[in-house]
């Protein structure tokens, strides 16, 4: 089980750079291979590290709901292979990113599929960070089950700091 960070906070406060900057903090000091998560539908932790996503989670369901699966796979298979593509090897971190599933409506399901990859993956790693959208919505959603540290980030206002 790594030693997992969380942030957690109102929004446009600074998690995403901070998550970022962890991340390359723990990668300088030889903490490899970090597990970089990016939990907000407003996936945009991969700008701040450097890298490009190809899929996220929320396209693999996506493709999986339309149907998409290729002859000869279950659809186990599909989604374990979709699933290991949406992958993105950093130096010294991986990203997985939940990204927002299409339409409107609820992200339970792509949480749920976050928490169930996550539970296969973090045996690999010493370290996770993980970058939560605003609001307190993925402690209920238990996204951010298990974790060592939450940290609440916030602007310096009064409002800010009793909003967090």
């Amino acid at each position: 089980m790594p030693y997992a960070i969380a942030m957690a906070g109102k929004g446009g406060t600074g998690k995403t750079t901070i998550a970022g900057f962890l991340i390359k903090y723990l990668v300088q000091k030889g903490k490899t291979p970090v597990l970089a998560v990016d939990a907000d539908s407003n996936t945009n932790l991969n700008e701040v590290l450097g890298v490009s996503l190809k899929a996220t989670l929320g396209t693999a369901r996506e493709e999986m709901k339309d149907g998409v699966v290729q002859q000869g796979m279950t659809k186990q298979m599909f989604m374990e292979m979709k699933l290991s593509e949406a992958v993105v090897e950093g130096e010294g971190f991986d990203l997985i990113a939940m990204g927002r599933p299409e339409g409107a409506g609820c992200y339970c399901a792509a949480n749920s599929l976050l928490s169930m990859y996550l539970g296969k993956l973090i045996d690999n790693y010493p370290y996770m960070v993980m970058d939560n959208e605003a609001g307190m919505e993925h402690i209920s959603r238990l996204t951010t089950n298990n974790v060592d540290v939450l940290l609440v980030i916030s602007d310096p206002s009064m409002r800010g700091i009793e909003t967090a």
